[in-house]
């Protein structure tokens, strides 16, 4: 009976021993972990318009050859600039025709169109009532004269003299800052082409404007004008946009980007300009 009872705990010791080491070996070999699943990368909040599938573009279109209208057709830099972004964002994109000075007020009202694409330049001033898009283009003031004029630098405009600026530009701001301290006369038109009228009018003895535009203006030898100087002010535009449509800003800035790197913006700046950027920002 005593054997009987030394074999029987001595097989449940075994049994035991056993279930022992098979907890064991379950617990030190691990069932293969199931990949992580990634988290889906957070997209960026798409983009509203006051039109869906479109994006309306305030514009001072008389300002070649940024953008200029010609029979009934808007086109310039700045359009293909923006049709090119707007193909990369798969929306279709429409120009309206806004006076300059009004494009801002426009722009904060958000009730006439989603971005302004129209030689802007970026000013801290312009920060405060609208966003800026990453600059597209480098410029500078400029003073154009009549092709007969002696004159040939701004040095040379004495007081009483008259120049033409556009109003609301940071030519107008310049011209008045450096010019009208000296006597000099600055006066407004509502768009460069007038300025330029009232330069081969006589009218006036000089024009005070971006130097790209200017430059593509004298070209036209029925204008009887030429570009004397170059001034420099470090000046850069930029597409504007109202402050509360931030996603609208991201998405342009990304396109454009994307034109820089890949050449299709040399492409377009040598369609308007006849040369390659010197820069590009």
């Amino acid at each position: 009976m005593l054997k009987g009872r030394k074999l029987l705990s001595l097989l449940l010791a075994l049994v035991l021993a056993f279930g022992l080491m098979g907890i064991a070996g379950c617990g030190g070999t691990e069932e293969p972990a199931e990949p992580a699943t990634e988290e889906p990368a957070t997209e960026a909040p798409a983009f509203t318009t006051l039109t869906e599938g479109k994006i309306i573009v305030g514009s001072d279109t008389a300002y070649p050859p940024f953008e200029n209208v010609v029979n009934g057709v808007t086109e310039g830099f700045d359009v293909d600039l923006v049709k090119a972004i707007g193909e990369r964002l798969g929306v279709e994109v429409e120009f309206k025709t806004y006076k300059f000075d009004a494009l801002i007020a426009g722009m904060q009202a958000g009730t006439e169109f989603d971005m302004i694409a129209s030689a802007m330049t970026i000013t801290d001033e312009r920060k405060e009532a609208i966003d800026f898009s990453d600059p597209y283009i480098n410029s500078n003031q400029s003073l154009a004269v009549a092709a007969d004029s002696t004159i040939a630098t701004v040095d040379d405009l004495k007081k009483g003299d008259k120049v033409g600026v556009q109003s609301g530009t940071t030519g107008e701001k310049w011209a008045k800052d450096n010019l009208a301290p000296k006597g000099i006369v600055v006066t407004p038109y509502d768009d460069i082409l007038a300025a330029f009228n009232a330069l081969s009018a006589g009218d006036i003895v000089g024009v005070i404007n971006d130097a790209p535009i200017s430059q593509d203006v004298v070209k036209d030898p029925a204008r009887k004008a030429k570009v004397v100087a170059e001034i420099p002010t470090g000046e850069q535009y930029g597409f504007a946009f109202n402050k509360s449509n931030t996603a609208l800003r991201d998405a342009v800035n990304g396109a454009l980007a994307e034109i820089k790197a890949d050449g299709t913006y040399v492409e377009i700046y040598k369609k308007w300009f006849g040369a390659e950027p010197l820069s590009i920002p």
